[in-house]
């Protein structure tokens, strides 16, 4: 049962001239606090603790919680710290961290040709201005007996000068051309060079003679290739490199 206040209740109250309403609200449910606490033999409750600053009255207080009073600390309220001089200082804020930090995208060069083919091109054949042309993953429609073409998408060539403007236009003009082609084995076979427009998307394509070069070298969806050009007395060439 609810015991009510009486003046007896603070017979010991020592009253401050200057307090204000809040504070001798403060001082009512100490009291409270305390007479509930006798009555059920229960230690006393954490004194209130007052504070005057420049501003006023700086309370810091807190309820016992047994009688059903709580305070909780809100992190993101408590902005200002007292330095015990009165002095108010920001508390000191940990820097944020991203959850994925940003690696550094520095592009990894193609691996050069390697020295036996170089060594047949350059030295062998007499070929000048190696360019590497694409590199790319075997897709199951580049292996495709049916298809029976290679496909080089412009969107993945490294560079369009493997050709002159002559030959440049008569794949434009949709004349196909045939060149030689070291395939991974080093052995030279005739394929023709095409250009295909498909909508939005150009690419050129290596057709006709293209299923035994992947029969013979044995070639397999997701496998990394290289195409590379070079010039022979003029005229295109390509390596196709498997890594």
């Amino acid at each position: 049962m609810m015991e009510l206040l009486s003046r007896d209740d603070f017979k010991d109250t020592k009253v401050d001239p200057n307090w204000g309403p809040f504070d001798y609200l403060l001082h009512v449910v100490h009291v409270d606090q305390q007479k509930f606490q006798k009555s059920h033999n229960a230690p006393p409750p954490p004194q209130i603790l007052c504070k005057q600053d420049h501003t006023g009255f700086k309370l810091r207080f807190k309820f016992n919680n047994s009688v059903g009073l709580k305070r909780k600390r809100n992190l993101k309220a408590v902005e200002e710290e007292d330095d015990g001089d009165g002095d108010r200082v920001a508390p000191k804020l940990k820097p944020k961290r991203s959850k994925k930090q940003e690696k550094s995208a520095c592009p990894i060069p193609p691996p050069d040709l390697p020295p036996k083919f170089r060594q047949l091109i350059v030295e062998e054949m007499g070929g000048r201005g190696l360019v590497l042309v694409i590199q790319k993953t075997i897709f199951f429609s580049d292996i495709n007996p049916t298809a029976s073409r290679f496909s080089i998408p412009f969107s993945q060539v490294k560079t369009h000068d493997f050709l002159n403007e002559a030959e440049a236009k008569e794949l434009d003009d949709k004349n196909p051309m045939q060149v030689l082609l070291l395939d991974p084995s080093m052995k030279g076979t005739s394929i023709t060079l095409n250009k295909w427009v498909m909508g939005s998307s150009s690419l050129y394509v290596l057709t006709n003679t293209w299923n035994p070069i992947v029969k013979n070298n044995q070639l397999k969806k997701g496998d990394t290739v290289q195409l590379w050009s070079f010039r022979m007395n003029s005229l295109p060439c390509f390596a196709l490199i498997k890594l």
